[in-house]
């Protein structure tokens, strides 16, 4: 699989770094100032971020508005089955292989990304996906400017699946592949807005890790 991921160097310039499968490379040149810079692999779900990265392409240089819908769609489903899964193994420590074909097992019974939506958050957070996106002011209000049919008292989480997924379940479902570019567009930034949605909620969870390991590690010792 081929994709790229966005650098920017220290001159300001930002460009794209051109990726082959999973060997991410190790440097790259900035093509304004010539500058090497040595790349690490981003944190987090690579081929979800890999997938995003082809949707983009396919929006802004192939003109493929149809794929990059689908692309958009599958990204956030990879990501929400990889956290899923991150999350089990944290949990169990050290996962048989038995344990790993049940959490398999589970997701596969979480019919409907609207309750996968809901499974993650709850898994991540202990709260529910809309729960979760109207304690941030900001991320809402965002949301609701950009999306103006989204009042006070609709869901972030219907407004991900109406807009985003339905429009790949006709493509999927139905065979409607003739998607204008504003669709395309509509899909990539509500799927580029869901995966930070995703990420902070990996990294709230993340957080609560670490401070239940920081009480453990301060309690007296018995």
């Amino acid at each position: 699989m081929k994709y790229s991921f966005p650098v920017t160097c220290n001159c300001g310039e930002v460009f794209q770094v051109p990726v082959a499968g999973s060997k991410f490379p190790r440097s790259a040149e900035c093509p304004k100032c010539e500058s090497s810079i040595w790349l690490i692999a981003p944190l987090g779900n690579l081929v979800a971020m890999a997938i995003l990265s082809r949707a983009a392409t396919e929006l802004l240089k192939n003109g493929d508005w149809t794929l990059a819908i689908v692309l958009s769609a599958m990204a956030i489903e990879c990501d929400l089955a990889f956290l899923f899964m991150k999350w089990k193994r944290i949990d169990k420590g050290l996962p048989t292989d038995a344990d790993e074909e049940g959490w398999e097992n589970e997701w596969r019974d979480i019919r409907g990304i609207a309750a996968q939506l809901e499974a993650v958050s709850v898994l991540l957070t202990g709260k529910s996906f809309d729960a979760f996106v109207y304690q941030n002011t900001a991320r809402l209000a965002t949301i609701r400017a950009e999306y103006l049919t989204f009042m006070s008292t609709a869901s972030a989480k219907v407004l991900f699946v109406e807009e985003l997924f339905r429009r790949r379940n006709k493509i999927a479902h139905f065979g409607k592949i003739d998607f204008e570019q504003p669709d395309a567009e509509v899909c990539f930034e509500l799927a580029t807005r869901l995966s930070k949605i995703l990420a902070a909620m990996d990294s709230e969870r993340n957080n609560a890790l670490k401070l239940n390991h920081s009480i453990q590690a301060q309690a007296p010792s018995q």
